[in-house]
């Protein structure tokens, strides 16, 4: 891991005594404390509990505005940023905090709870003053040099550009500069909003999650599913690495999370390490372009375009498939060239123990139901992280009970608990009737009294309750991972096993994982927004688009070429968040500007304001953004791939942007053809649902083709000719026009009868 965090420069940070590591602890919680409580409207929700029994308690009401939370949330990042990361990554500066660290601490401090103080007063009489300009500029500097510590010096570079050219655009009016970047939008705008109100919600679901070890079960339980196949540890590498996606939506995270496991069986099973290094980050990457839960630059997307996230994921859905599966068909050739064999089924675990564990993943699928039920994306973490919890406990084979008993309770639960108000009045009572069924149970030792059964009882005894009530589902459902998280933590604590006593500090942790593990992305956003704030300010989101497009002479392929590599560069310097903001206001508005006119691009998405151009503009930068983590020279991905291979960077940065062509290719396809994004489709018939089936079945050939062609390989291998006219006929069937594709599926026909012929021959290439 040293190698890793050398190589990639994830983060260096300091050593840092106990009391000081308690401070960031105490941040990290407070920030958690405060989302459940005021962001996510907890108190209020407890507030109509308690008013439905008969009481009325004021003090629950008490709430803050959305930029009030925010400064507080920022406060506690700017805390934890500054005490861990130092000025510079040199070894004095990591050995303790120097004394211009705790005046930056108290700058932070003073400019953010300024704004929780102000905000208020500045809503009631929109005026800006002395002090406003003094703390707006604090805020910012203070924000920016944590933002340099955190994700390095270039975005906070981009920044100072685009601020000194709003600076000189507003002739140095600092009141109305500030008053927009402090005050309005800027550091509290859309970016930083959407981390606070959805992403940490995720964020802290997915490190519950690594804490109870579902991370870890996915890569076993795909290793052992895949790793007797040939080619099973790179194709489990692209499963699991997809499945982990949607918890962490970092592709780097997923290759430090997955490739541990993965890396060094594809070596054994004999990959080179410069492509055992490569699958990897290919397959991580991919998990921010797969639903639910996308990489954090997707909740943005979904607040920019007006879209509900709910439809958002439904439109990434075939894109993320034929993206792993390009994936997929890259390796299945790569392994047939190299000739390898897939390892013993003695060096897994049984598969039958993973199936029985099956429903470790019941917090994923519920996430998903939620989510595309149209849920709030927060309300759906929380309840599902509350899901983990109760499934967390059941799973543990060191505490006794039968969990195929168990788990039929969960899932009725889950399905009562997720039932309208309108049916409490038998629901309710049936959840009662589950609670009894189990101390039944316990009493005619089928089962036992411990902490499996204490946390289910618990878990029905709280949904019946508040279905007894009355209450919204929504509001159950958001109290279910509230309490969850104090259930575990009480049982934990009267818990006799060492594993239940873990299990009590498994969420404390979790949530200093999410606030520590958020500070990078946080400050990334906060930082896009001053880029967003000064784009929006001075008019220059309009006029970049313009010159965007008068320099491509408004040409589509090019302007969408400019808009790849616009995406790519930027991409290399900056987090995937700011490159998306930056690339969404500037990139994507060209693009569709350029399409206008078009009564397939015109058409809304319907349900929505927003043009189907505009959707696909955005899926095209943002997945370009994405794919910068794959594309050399900068490529961290790819570098954590090749430093836990032993690789050369070089040789796996090209063999990963060999792999992961289809999300090269893909987004061409999917701009021209916006069917593909399924909410954009006006009318469903058989017509409409042929041709989106003929377009992804065409899209998977073409990503074969291709794979073919690059790989050079086809049942044996490939003449240079017959690798020329393969590579040409996909490259030409990106357009998905039935010649094209007509013309490949025949000639790969065409090889395949040829290869049958010259079974048995002794043949170099063909």
């Amino acid at each position: 891991m040293d190698e890793v965090e050398k190589y990639v420069a994830l983060e260096r940070t300091r050593t840092l005594s106990e009391k000081l590591e308690l401070a960031v602890k105490i941040a990290a919680v407070l920030i958690g404390i405060y989302e459940i409580l005021f962001i996510f409207n907890f108190t209020y929700s407890i507030y109509d509990v308690v008013a439905r029994l008969g009481y009325k308690i004021s003090l629950l009401r008490l709430d803050f505005q959305d930029k009030q939370g925010e400064a507080f949330v920022l406060a506690m990042i700017l805390v934890i940023a500054f005490l861990r990361y130092p000025i510079r990554d040199k070894e004095k500066y990591l050995k303790s905090v120097q004394f211009y660290d705790w005046i930056l601490i108290a700058l932070s401090l003073a400019s953010m709870f300024y704004m929780f103080y102000r905000f208020p007063t500045y809503m009631v009489f929109y005026d800006v003053n002395t002090y406003d300009v003094i703390f707006g500029l604090i805020a910012i500097a203070v924000v920016l040099e944590a933002t340099r510590r955190t994700v390095g010096w270039i975005l906070p570079a981009i920044v100072l550009v685009f601020l000194a050219y709003g600076i000189r655009d507003t002739m140095f009016n600092w009141n109305r500069f500030v008053q927009y970047l402090y005050l309005d939008q800027g550091i509290f705008g859309i970016p930083f909003y959407v981390m606070t109100i959805y992403v940490f919600a995720f964020v802290f679901f997915g490190a519950f999650l690594l804490r109870i070890g579902v991370s870890d079960y996915i890569t076993r339980f795909m290793i052992s599913l895949f790793g007797p196949r040939q080619g099973g540890p790179a194709k489990a590498a692209v499963v699991s690495s997809g499945l982990m996606g949607t918890v962490s939506g970092s592709s780097v995270a997923n290759v430090l999370t997955t490739g541990t496991f993965t890396i060094p069986l594809m070596k054994k099973a004999g990959y080179p390490s410069e492509t055992a290094g490569a699958v990897e980050p290919v397959a991580s990457t991919g998990g921010q372009l797969m639903p639910p839960i996308m990489g954090a630059a997707a909740f943005i997307m979904a607040q920019f375009l007006g879209v509900p996230y709910n439809k958002l994921i439904i439109a990434a859905i075939l894109p993320a498939l034929i993206y792993y599966a390009g994936v997929y068909i890259f390796i299945d050739l790569e392994t047939k060239r190299l000739g390898l064999k897939g390892l013993s089924r003695d060096s897994f675990t049984q598969l039958s123990y993973f199936i029985r564990k099956l429903y470790i993943l019941l917090p994923i699928a519920v996430i998903t139901i939620a989510l595309v039920w149209g849920i709030a994306p927060h309300i759906a973490a929380i309840s599902s992280l509350g899901i983990a919890i109760w499934v967390a406990w059941i799973s543990k084979d060191e505490i006794p009970g039968d969990e195929k008993i168990y788990v039929p309770f969960v899932v009725m639960a889950i399905l009562l608990m997720f039932s309208g108000r309108e049916l409490s009045h038998i629901t309710a009572p049936l959840l009662l009737l589950l609670a009894l069924a189990l101390i039944a149970l316990a009493f005619t030792k089928r089962i036992e009294f411990n902490e499996k059964l204490y946390i289910s009882l618990l878990f029905i005894a709280f949904a019946a309750f508040c279905k007894f009530l009355g209450l919204r589902k929504e509001a159950i459902l958001l109290m279910s991972g509230v309490f969850g998280i104090v259930f575990s933590i009480l049982i934990g604590r009267v818990s006799k096993t060492e594993v239940g006593k873990k299990m009590s500090f498994a969420t404390y942790e979790s949530m200093i994982d999410a606030g520590i593990t958020s500070t990078s992305v946080m400050l990334a956003a906060a930082s896009a927004g001053l880029i967003q704030g000064v784009l929006t300010m001075t008019g220059l989101v309009t006029s970049l688009g313009y010159k965007l497009i008068d320099l491509t002479g408004g040409y589509l392929m090019l302007l969408l070429i400019m808009a790849m590599i616009f995406s790519l560069i930027l991409g290399m310097g900056v987090p995937t968040t700011a490159n998306y903001v930056i690339t969404s206001l500037v990139a994507a508005p060209a693009v569709f500007n350029a399409v206008a006119g078009n009564a397939v691009y015109d058409a809304l998405v319907p349900g929505t304001a927003t043009a189907t151009a505009l959707l696909a503009a955005h899926f095209f930068v943002f997945y370009f953004g994405i794919l910068a983590d794959l594309t050399p020279p900068v490529a961290l991905a790819a570098y954590a791939g090749s430093a836990l291979a032993g690789s050369d960077f070089w040789k796996t940065a090209k063999n990963s942007v060999k792999y992961a062509l289809a999300g090269y290719i893909g987004p061409y396809i999917y701009f021209t053809h916006p069917e593909m994004f399924l909410i954009t489709v006006q009318n469903w018939d058989l017509f409409m649902i042929l041709k989106v089936l003929y377009y992804f079945l065409a899209s998977l050939l073409v990503m074969y083709m291709l794979a073919v062609a690059i790989t050079g390989h086809f049942g044996r291998p490939l003449r240079k000719e017959f690798k020329a006219i393969i590579g040409l006929l996909g490259v030409s069937g990106a357009t998905l026009h039935v010649i094209p594709i007509a013309l490949g599926a025949g000639a790969l026909l065409g090889l395949r009868i040829y290869n049958s012929r010259l079974r048995g021959e002794t043949v170099e290439e063909y």
